[in-house]
């Protein structure tokens, strides 16, 4: 057993599938809880990076913002993921722990239930649980004043391509600072699983096993748990601030054609903030620092730098310029 007969170890099935939700969620229980949980969710379509990752250097940015796939940072480090309904996220934050945590005890009950399958899972080297060489989860963790969270999610009938289409970076000679996941050959679940299952039949035995191997008290929310975690959605997992604006200080260097010749960007960006740009190229224009000095400053999206152009004549610092050559080149 993980979880020790003396404490008392509570069960959540999150009923809701907002990613925003969902990490803020882990917080609170970590944070402001004082109980040992388990825990199962979904996420609808998203893109999950650790604490300390660059977002620009994980995701293709416009793939994400085509189909309106969200990106949100999670309280621990370790890599991007990407969720959708097909992934089932499990939890465990216990009591007890200092620093961090021994991966094979944590992750003991979710591999023997994926063996009561036929499946052989063991752990690999890099905190991933693998069946036949191919990673089917991979986990994360985190301490606070003695307590552990570690995380992690089950692939069972997940989109590939789009998890491979979302976390596939522009080819930008892109110069990021900060922690690069590490790529693996991944698989599904339900594509190795001897007999037919759908994924709510996984959940509820999953559910089962865990409820039942480590003795759990089923945990019904109450408002003052909603409001709280709500709050944290406001403030922080639904914010641009926590999102994108907390990546690693980078630096971009793009050149694009344009119907005037070629121009260059080479821009720094930090907290999410344009801290310094230069535009350069073939074409023919005005002094062009009062652009650079516009753009600096500016929020790193498409709409902020928009707004920043309003009202300025592009054309007369870059001959036969438009706004959207620009956010070709930024983006």
């Amino acid at each position: 057993m993980l979880f020790s007969k003396e404490s008392p170890v509570y069960f959540i099935r999150g009923s809701k599938t907002s990613p925003q939700y969902n990490l803020a969620s882990e917080e609170y229980f970590l944070y402001q809880r004082k109980e040992n949980f388990i825990m199962l969710w979904q996420n609808e379509p998203s893109v999950i990076i650790g604490r300390n990752q660059n977002a620009y250097a994980e995701i293709d940015i416009d793939y994400v913002k085509r189909y309106n796939i969200p990106v949100i940072r999670r309280l621990t480090g370790g890599g991007a993921v990407f969720h959708d309904l097909g992934n089932v996220n499990y939890t465990l934050i216990k009591n007890g722990e200092d620093g961090m945590v021994d991966l094979k005890t944590y992750l003991e009950p979710v591999i023997s239930y994926l063996r009561s399958k036929g499946l052989d899972a063991c752990l690999s080297g890099r905190n991933d649980i693998l069946v036949d060489g191919m990673k089917v989860s991979g986990t994360a963790q985190v301490n606070y004043r003695g307590r552990a969270l570690l995380h992690g999610t089950l692939l069972f009938s997940a989109s590939l391509d789009s998890l491979s289409a979302a976390l596939k970076p522009n080819p930008l000679k892109l110069k990021a600072k900060g922690i690069k996941s590490v790529k693996s050959r991944v698989t599904n679940i339900s594509s190795l699983l001897k007999c037919d299952m759908d994924i709510n039949s996984f959940i509820s035995e999953l559910s089962d096993f865990l409820t039942e191997r480590e003795g759990c008290i089923p945990y019904d929310f109450k408002k003052s748990d909603d409001d709280e975690i709500n709050r944290l959605v406001n403030e922080k997992y639904g914010t641009f601030s926590w999102n994108m604006g907390a990546s690693p200080p980078y630096s971009f260097e793009k050149t694009v054609p344009f119907g005037g010749g070629l121009l260059t960007a080479s821009f720094d960006v930090n907290n999410g903030i344009i801290s310094g740009i230069k535009l350069c190229g073939d074409f023919f224009g005005d002094d062009i620092s009062p652009l650079e000095n516009a753009l600096t400053g500016t929020e790193y999206t498409p709409e902020a730098v928009l707004s920043a152009l309003n009202g300025i004549r592009l054309c007369k610092y870059i001959s036969q310029a438009t706004p959207n050559d620009l956010i070709k080149l930024l983006f």
